[in-house]
């Protein structure tokens, strides 16, 4: 008898560990609900999961199996179900977040034969040459380095019941539907419908239709990478339209973004806290807690960056030209640190993972591995550019639906006169635009030694 511990891998196709300990011998489906993973989502990526652990159970029982579903310390409950099932060996996916990595340590020190399996990344850290801090280089040979093949279905699942507990987790969030047959069709339906003009529309940002829309599938697990590379290659060696090939190649970059953002921290785990790069002297964050409150409630009268940070707040998720945006805002306009971003994304996105989030604010507020030096984005003409309508700013700022797009574009720029001409409730913006740019321009400066 064999055990397999689901971890960040909330699916049975496509699972490679499943597969083997199914071969192998009959195998028990588990899941153990570990505080110290759990604690570090927000209610929307917990209500998420869970949601996806049910329907996983119920995946189960189609194949005449179940799934058992623990809460504690994996050490703890692990022991005790290979005493119960009198298992011989447990099957696990590899992770690679700290707290994931000395979990893992924990299962290979059970007094069981243990084996751990690549299965959510489509590159493993340690298959790499070196470690990257630029992307392009790490796209380079992660493109070279040859990928396990798409894992075939189990075999031979133990008859056992499943054991879910009652979750009660209440989503802050309008969360999509979770589970393995949800992200399939979505998958599917991106691939056969969008996915051929993603390097085209991908920033409309008024229209989101054009992005995948699956990064909390990914981010728990729900969908196969494998899986969704064989499609990519498959749509690649089949296609004759040139642009069309770009845009499938546009797509698959996309996905190496995020196993990039997995090998920094597999190689830095102190980033989850500490800045990525060596900055010489600390940064001066002005970290004024009524611009703090105004950024989160997306009441800073900066409309791109308010209508970005409503979104977040009532879909737990956002645009990836808006997270860029309102990161950038938050951190060279507002001056403030990172970190206080971070923690407010972790608690409210759907798709939260440590590596990407936390990879993802390090490379807007220039500690982090951008190649740029000290980049900043001016939401202002990001507005203009990739919500030229206003279509995107009125869905989520409803106090500027009746302002012409040029007027709400233009509301940082104008002056106070000008505003109070408007009949609505929409707030000025809560700082010098202009002054506090180079005010942040400054402070990095300043950080990294150039005064």
């Amino acid at each position: 008898m064999n055990i397999f511990l689901h971890r960040n891998d909330l699916r049975i196709h496509d699972n490679r560990p499943l597969r083997a300990a199914s071969k192998s011998s009959e195998t028990v489906p588990v899941y153990i609900d570990d505080p110290r993973i759990e604690n570090k989502n927000g209610v929307n990526k917990r209500a998420f999961r869970e949601r996806g652990l049910e329907k996983l159970a119920e995946k189960y029982e189609e194949r005449g199996s179940g799934l058992i579903i623990k809460q504690g310390k994996t050490k703890n409950e692990l022991e005790g179900l290979v005493d119960e099932f009198d298992a011989e060996k447990v099957y696990y996916g590899r992770t690679y977040t700290p707290t994931g990595r000395e979990i893992g340590k924990e299962i290979e020190a059970l007094n069981v034969e243990s084996q751990g399996m690549q299965n959510n990344l489509l590159v493993e850290p340690r298959q790499l040459s070196k470690e990257y801090d630029t992307f392009s280089p790490f796209y380079r040979e992660w493109k070279k380095v040859k990928k396990a093949s798409l894992a075939e279905k189990p075999e031979n699942l133990a008859d056992v019941k499943s054991e879910v507990p009652d979750f009660d987790t209440e989503a802050r969030a309008d969360i999509p539907e979770a589970g393995e047959d949800a992200a399939l069709e979505k998958w599917e339906d991106f691939r056969d419908k969008r996915m051929s003009n993603y390097k085209d529309k991908r920033d409309d940002v008024a229209n989101p239709e054009y992005v995948s829309k699956l990064s909390m599938y990914y981010s728990s697990g729900m969908l196969g990478k494998r899986k969704v590379l064989s499609d990519i290659e498959n749509k690649i060696n089949r296609e004759d339209n040139s642009h069309h090939i770009k845009n499938y190649a546009k797509y698959r970059n996309e996905i190496a973004w995020g196993e990039f953002f997995y090998q920094v921290l597999y190689r830095n785990p102190q980033a989850v806290t500490e800045n990525y790069r060596d900055i010489p002297k600390k940064i001066e964050w002005k970290n004024k807690s009524d611009e703090l409150q105004a950024w989160k409630k997306g009441e800073t009268g900066v409309p791109f960056v308010d209508a970005g940070m409503r979104q977040l707040v009532k879909k737990g998720y956002m645009h990836n030209r808006l997270r860029q945006n309102v990161a950038s805002f938050l951190t060279k306009h507002l001056m403030i640190d990172w970190r206080e971003g971070a923690r407010f994304f972790r608690k409210h996105l759907v798709d939260h993972n440590t590596p990407s989030n936390n990879g993802g604010w390090q490379w807007s507020a220039s500690t982090g591995t951008d190649s740029v030096s000290i980049r900043i984005f001016n939401p202002v003409k990001q507005g203009r550019q990739y919500d030229s309508h206003a279509e995107y700013i009125k869905r989520w700022v409803p106090e500027l639906r009746e302002l012409n797009p040029d007027s709400i574009h233009n509301w940082v720029e104008m002056g106070q006169k000008e505003r109070n001409e408007y009949d609505t409730d929409y707030p000025d913006p809560i700082i010098n635009f202009n002054q506090r740019y180079h005010m942040g321009k400054a402070m990095f400066e300043k950080a990294l030694g150039y005064e």
